[in-house]
């Protein structure tokens, strides 16, 4: 039947294509161990040593923070970065200087490498001369060394809304050269005033409304130092323990919750967080107490103002929204179940 013959024409051809492939790779691998011009391309390989570096490193940075996310452009993002890795880089923009030293003296070498196979020799391994040095090429420039002479420095930068309807981006790439004017910015023993203001913007940056909900609610909502909450008027802030101008990171650690009055008070003095403090021990007897079975409700807090979030509703749908609506404009969405 037809089925039967073209069963058995792809069979034959698939087989003609395996033995092809197994002539093709004995040939090669004759070519191979037998060429004395990719012998002497290898030898010059292993006398000239390039440093095996990467040529690109991309950052990715997501913001729930509109404000945040349009004040940080993607050169402030490399400039934090080059500074906290500084001797990574200087090492990496050391070894590509090299690298590019080196490049044209071993192409001038690789040149000068030309194949010295004889039609007796080709006889010998039952090659013809043509295949035999068409095939030999191709090897050679395998062989061929390709050293990292260049790098790019990529930021990709993204922000979404609270509900998801503004979803916006940002992306830059930076060349070598930029790396190492950079490098040179940061390296300076005291920072020039625009880099040192590029710098601790992207470290406020990273201060999310997320971690922000996180450090307010640890605190209790509340001063730390005066213990004023929203209840009392207070306008409340996250602060850094230690200053972003004296080397503070956004970590949870080197945050709390301060009152405006409190954080103005502070200014940009190091002090130890009152809510770290510890207090003696009592040595008072513990008594027994009835467990509660009355599970406690809190309520949610506003991140922002530190007011009360109550359920809204709008043509999309339920949301969380501020009780101090207008002034403090700050959505939630509610969790799907």
């Amino acid at each position: 039947s037809l089925v039967m013959w073209f069963f058995i024409i792809v069979t034959i051809i698939a087989v003609i294509g395996v033995i092809i492939f197994i002539v093709n790779k004995n040939i090669d691998e004759k070519v191979a161990s037998h060429s004395k011009r990719i012998k002497e391309l290898r030898k010059l390989n292993d006398s000239t040593p390039f440093y095996g570096v990467a040529d690109k490193r991309t950052v990715s940075k997501h913001y729930d923070n509109k404000g945040n996310f349009l004040k940080i452009e993607p050169s402030y993002i490399m400039t934090a970065d080059i500074k906290d890795n500084l001797n990574y880089f200087k090492e990496l923009h050391r070894k590509i200087k090299e690298n590019q030293a080196r490049y044209p003296e071993y192409l001038e070498k690789v040149k000068q490498i030309s194949s010295v196979v004889t039609e007796e020799e080709c006889k010998e391994l039952r090659i013809s001369w043509s295949s035999y040095t068409r095939r030999e090429e191709k090897f050679f420039k395998k062989f061929i060394l390709s050293p990292t002479l260049n790098f790019t420095y990529t930021v990709v930068m993204s922000y979404s809304s609270p509900k998801g309807k503004v979803n916006l981006s940002k992306e830059e790439s930076f060349n070598l050269q930029n790396v190492f004017n950079c490098m040179e910015s940061v390296s300076r023993s005291k920072l020039d005033k625009e880099t040192y203001q590029n710098i601790a913007k992207v470290t406020r940056g990273e201060v999310s409304d997320s971690l922000r909900y996180d450090v307010m609610s640890r605190d209790g909502f509340k001063c730390v130092i005066c213990g004023a909450s929203a209840k009392d008027g207070a306008y409340l802030h996250v602060d850094h323990i230690i200053p972003v101008s004296k080397g503070g990171t956004s970590t949870p650690s080197n945050l709390r919750t301060l009152c405006e009055r409190c954080n103005i008070g502070k200014s940009d003095k190091i002090e130890n967080s009152p809510s770290k403090q510890t207090t003696p021990k009592q040595d008072t007897p513990k008594q027994d107490t009835p467990k509660q079975d009355t599970p406690k409700q809190e309520k949610m807090i506003c991140p922002q103002c530190g007011g009360e979030l109550r359920v809204r509703t709008s043509q999309y749908g339920h949301f969380y929204g501020c009780s101090n609506y207008p002034k403090c404009r700050y959505t939630r969405n509610i969790p799907k179940k």
